[in-house]
């Protein structure tokens, strides 16, 4: 006899995934409560294809300096700065502008946002599964020495350029979603929320509310 999934089908797992599903959606709007509407002379495709090409850009020259750690630690200061001062704001610039779909439930996606994010993830998928092989070659290479020991250097700058090639694919569908960005319609600068207290007192007046 085949025991349930203890996610799917079993009463526990079942709550769990609910309170899981739950929590993120929650997360997901104070997001958007806070984000949704700012920037709002970035919400175009002209403007957010700038800002992925400039987060391409920064990823390259991070990349360069995690590299550079193979042969200066002091290329770390430049890795620190570009990270922190450039890449990271960009990021969270690129993730209000889209209404953080790379990273809401499915819940509160619609059909064509669902298809586009997981194409966006299966283009990531394939782009992390090919470049993973560049560090663990880079470590291959250097151990076939006649020294089995590896230098600090080099363990150090691995280590930073699998996370630089980890952060940078996961940047992959946040940025193809801003690529594909429409323009917005003049509805969507309305406060997030789109319902506030002139369509209640309209409702109000349909009601007959108005009415003493």
């Amino acid at each position: 006899m085949n025991s349930p999934d203890p996610v799917t089908r079993g009463p526990a797992g079942h709550r769990w995934w609910q309170r899981y599903e739950t929590m993120r959606a929650a997360q997901h709007d104070r997001f958007l409560r806070r984000w949704a509407n700012r920037f709002p002379r970035l919400r175009n495709r002209r403007t957010a294809r700038r800002l992925v090409v400039a987060l391409t850009i920064t990823m390259l020259l991070v990349l360069a300096a995690a590299i550079g750690t193979f042969f200066a630690n002091e290329a770390i200061i430049a890795f620190a700065a570009l990270t922190i001062g450039v890449m990271l704001p960009i990021i969270w610039i690129l993730r209000a502008i889209t209404l953080n779909v790379n990273d809401a439930p499915a819940s509160s996606l619609d059909e064509f946002q669902l298809a586009g994010r997981n194409a966006a993830r299966s283009i990531a998928y394939t782009a992390l599964w090919v470049l993973m092989f560049i560090p663990y070659i880079l470590l291959m290479a250097v151990s076939q020495g006649g020294d089995s020991s590896v230098s600090g250097e080099v363990i150090y700058g691995s280590a930073l350029l699998l996370i630089v090639l980890v952060a940078g694919v996961s940047c992959i569908p946040l940025g193809l979603a801003a690529w594909w960005l429409q323009d917005p319609d003049p509805e969507d600068y309305e406060p997030y929320p789109h319902s506030g207290t002139s369509d209640l007192a309209e409702s109000a007046t349909e009601t007959g509310g108005h009415d003493a």
